[in-house]
């Protein structure tokens, strides 16, 4: 039994429990914080010159299309260009000679730089812990619910156009802050937000149409009966190929390719951090099925299965295994061993080669295909996968080759090192795999321990680029964006220290900036960025109402898709702010007008009278009779005298030439009827006509000797040719 007090016990006994307490405690991942985003920038459409300048490079490539984008990209597209990016389901499209910066691109933030040039917006999901911001060096431009926008910032001045077709936008500069609803254009020259001059929508332009054609096209795609629009890439998949429902498959995408097509290998590998390598499909449909779902071979064809349908899709830069190893060689070695790969087929996990916690594998596996959480903890657990029954080690284990694809003939792909980290084209660089190669081969799902070089982030190519000058103009943002990336020779030194696998980005860090009044305000991370806060809820702008036009360019409203996930994917916790009462607003002084002078009515003005016209009908005036003429009588005109005709004798009738007298021919003997006719031999050749030849000339036939008269017969008595009668 214990002595002494109580209370005196439990507050020694305070201290151990709370050591104990922390001890039992699950302890905190480290890794959750370097998780990369779920969701990154694609140029889907490209249209004249277009350049892009990846994060902490100083060079500019041109092969954009298909390439994901993320913080610290930069987009130029010169003149009479133009170029298409979607982040999920929302669409940015840049004009002729305009620069945008990727700040900040993750699960809830999207976070773009407009320096100079036209951005048209359509965002058609804006959940309520979602932000859609264009920062400007005139204000900041925040997206309050989902529709139609156009952004335009002059190159050297501050103006700054903002036209509203659907939907509602904040405005916020240093200290003012205002909104533009449906409907409006608000034109800002260098003064606060809140004098913006407001007048209705224009008339549409070329690039306003073009815009309008191309969400028509999105929202015709039959793809989303099948897939998340979240899925980026899903509006090119209807032309490109067909869907069919596969068995256990569900539904499955076949793609219109050659013959001998296979997946992940007409395009190119490229180093995009976090991520490290990342494939870049040269089709222009070749998104979707290369960063989500599983490819497999069905019927014989190569088919895309999306996966679930009820998940926010989460992006993987390439969804394969890998082939290779020190006992493995083919064809010639240039810079290292050859590089080989295959596409994971249903119910196969994919391995992120970068760090990631166990809640992000889960996301990225459960989201993209039908794999189980079991198949996912055995593979957390153990580093065991159980891949359709067969257990499966991971890199360089026999069993390894238990993946589905790896039997299926012309699968696997394999091209040399050089052209593998110089982002070169693997269809012109292909290594053929001879017989047995893969029994030599190790076959894992990690990424090859290799580290880029400067070609690994893409082909450089003689682009136009816009000035420096441009990308350094300080913008206002209502957010502070992430810290820019280091330089890529930075990233690589750490990569390699590393053993070739990718780190996580660490940003730059800089000192804190002041806020607008003057105080020292939250973290900067950017010197060419004015960080303010919104200042509470925005303050509509006093105005008319305004009618819009009826030419305005509007696509049709849509309703934001429910394409939601069913279980929430695990997310950092976020401090509660602070509970602020609104604060009242107390109405705008409204300067007095002075009272117009009174000016008297006008006195109406008497019209002046009209003359009454005259009776006709009672008092007709008199008209004279008209002169009578009698008719004249036209003489026949003389007629002209015709010269008489010269006087000519007839000619001579001409005596007709005499005929020649027809030459004679015999009659052709007639061939008897056809009942008497032999039957015909057998036809002979046609022998040559004999030449006519005329007949002799006829003799005189000798004088017929001259007959003897015969006498006469005797006389015919009748008595014997009487009848009986006549002798009686």
């Amino acid at each position: 039994m214990f002595a002494g007090n109580p209370s005196s016990l439990t507050a020694r006994l305070a201290p151990l429990a709370v050591l104990l307490a922390i001890a039992l405690a699950p302890p905190a991942r480290a890794d959750a914080d370097v998780d990369p985003p779920g969701r990154v920038a694609r140029v889907s459409l490209a249209v004249g010159t277009v350049s892009l300048q990846p994060a902490g490079s100083e060079s500019w490539v041109g092969d954009v299309l298909n390439r994901p984008l993320t913080n610290g990209d930069k987009l130029w597209a010169d003149r009479e260009s133009r170029a298409e990016l979607h982040i999920g389901s929302n669409a940015v499209r840049l004009g002729s000679e305009t620069g945008a910066e990727i700040l900040n691109i993750d699960d809830r933030t999207v976070q773009l730089k407009l320096s100079a040039g036209t951005l048209q917006l359509r965002v058609r999901v804006l959940d309520p812990e979602q932000t859609f911001e264009i920062a400007t060096p005139t204000a900041s431009v925040a997206v309050l619910r989902p529709g139609e926008y156009r952004v335009e910032v002059g190159e050297a001045d501050g103006l700054m156009r903002i036209a509203v077709a659907r939907g509602q936008i904040a405005v916020t500069d240093q200290g003012h802050e205002a909104t533009v609803e449906e409907g409006q254009l608000a034109e800002y020259n260098g003064g606060p937000v809140d004098q913006a001059q407001l007048s209705a929508l224009p008339a549409g332009d070329a690039f306003d149409q073009w815009a309008a054609d191309r969400d028509r096209r999105e929202d015709r795609a039959v793809a989303t009966r099948y897939v998340s629009r979240e899925v980026i890439g899903y509006e090119d998949l209807d032309d490109n190929g067909t869907w069919q429902t596969a068995g256990d498959y569900g539904p499955v995408w076949t793609p219109r390719v050659q013959v001998g097509w296979a997946p992940y290998r007409y395009g190119h590998w490229g180093w995009i951090a976090p991520w490290g390598w990342t494939w870049i499909d040269d089709a222009s449909w070749g998104f979707a099925p290369f960063h989500y779902g599983r490819w497999v071979f069905y019927g014989g064809n190569w088919c895309w299965a999306p996966g679930p349908r009820r998940y926010a899709p989460v992006y993987a830069p390439a969804l394969v295994g890998w082939v290779g190893g020190a006992h493995w060689s083919i064809g010639v070695q240039v810079g290292g061993p050859p590089v080989g790969w295959f596409p994971l087929g249903w119910n196969e996990v994919y391995v992120p080669a970068y760090r990631v916690s166990n809640n992000y594998v889960r996301n990225v596996n459960v989201t993209n295909i039908h794999v189980t959480n079991t198949v996912i903890n055995n593979y957390i657990t153990t580093n065991t996968t159980i891949v359709n029954g067969r257990r499966t080690v991971g890199d360089g284990a026999p069993e390894g080759r238990k993946y589905a694809n790896v039997a299926v003939p012309g699968a696997v792909t394999a091209t040399t090192h050089a052209a593998f980290t110089g982002a070169q084209p693997v269809a012109s660089h292909l290594e053929k795999m001879p017989h047995g190669a893969l029994e030599r081969a190790a076959i894992g799902t990690t990424a090859p321990a290799i580290a880029p070089n400067a070609g690994s982030l893409g082909r450089p190519a003689a682009v136009p680029r816009p000035s420096t000058g441009m990308w350094s103009r300080p913008v206002v943002a209502r957010t502070p964006p992430p810290a820019p990336a280091p330089s890529f020779e930075a990233q690589r030194h750490a990569i390699v220290a590393n053993g070739g696998l990718p780190v996580p980005v660490r940003p730059v860090a800089t000192a804190p900036a002041a806020s607008a009044g003057g105080a020292r305000g939250p973290m900067n991370p950017r010197a060419d960025v004015i960080a303010v806060g919104p200042g509470g809820a925005a303050r509509p702008v006093e105005r008319a109402p305004i009618t819009p036009p009826r030419n305005v360019i509007r696509p049709r409203e849509e309703r934001p898709v429910q394409d939601r996930p069913v279980q929430e994917r695990p997310v950092a916790a976020r401090a509660v702010p602070e509970y602020r009462p609104p604060a009242a607003r107390e109405p705008a002084a409204v300067a007095p007008r002075p009272s117009p002078e009174y000016r008297a009515p006008t006195p109406p003005r008497e019209a002046a009278p009209r003359p009454v016209p005259e009776n006709r009908a009672t008092e007709p005036t008199a008209r004279p009779a008209p002169e009578y003429r009698p008719p004249l009588v036209r003489e026949p005109a003389p007629a002209a005298q015709r010269p008489a005709a010269e006087y000519r004798a007839p000619a001579p009738a001409r005596e007709a030439a005499p005929r020649p007298a027809p030459e004679y021919r015999p009659p052709v003997a007639r061939e008897p009827a056809a009942e008497s006719r032999a039957p015909a031999p057998a036809r002979e050749a046609p022998r040559p006509a004999p030449e006519y030849r005329p007949p002799p000339p006829q003799r005189e036939a000798a004088p017929a000797p001259k007959s003897e008269p015969r006498p006469a017969p005797p006389p015919r008595s009748d008595k014997g040719n009487k009848p009986e009668h006549d002798k009686r």
